[in-house]
């Protein structure tokens, strides 16, 4: 038993420590807008000349729609009930199916005789 609870604890360390450097390595440029846009001016200039010359023509020749204005919600866009007593109904049953589950094991890992 003692040896689990190391192993478990290790393991528990180990899984803290990796999503700690998985944060710490995700890039904060893509947190806000402005940080976003002076990232992607770097990295446009980091380019071949040549493709970056491409790159200007086509995006001034083609005006795209922002996708703000495509994604932005109309105001009369409330919370989404639907989705959300969905979500509640789908977690209320998912816990009594493990409350039957649990409540089937015996303490000595035996399933018990319905």
């Amino acid at each position: 038993m003692h040896l689990s609870l190391r192993r478990l604890t290790s393991l528990t360390a180990t899984v803290a420590l990796l999503a700690t450097l998985a944060l710490g390595v995700a890039p904060a440029a893509l947190g806000d807008d402005w940080a976003r846009d002076r990232a992607a001016g770097i990295a446009l200039q980091q380019l071949d000349p040549a493709i970056r010359t491409a790159i200007e023509v086509r995006s001034s020749e083609s005006p795209i729609a922002s996708t703000a204005d495509a994604t932005a919600p109309s105001p009369d866009d409330g919370f989404a009930w639907g989705a959300a007593l969905l979500g509640l109904g789908a977690g209320a049953i998912g816990m009594c199916v493990l409350l039957g589950c649990v409540t089937l094991v015996r303490h000595d890992g035996r399933l018990r005789s319905a």
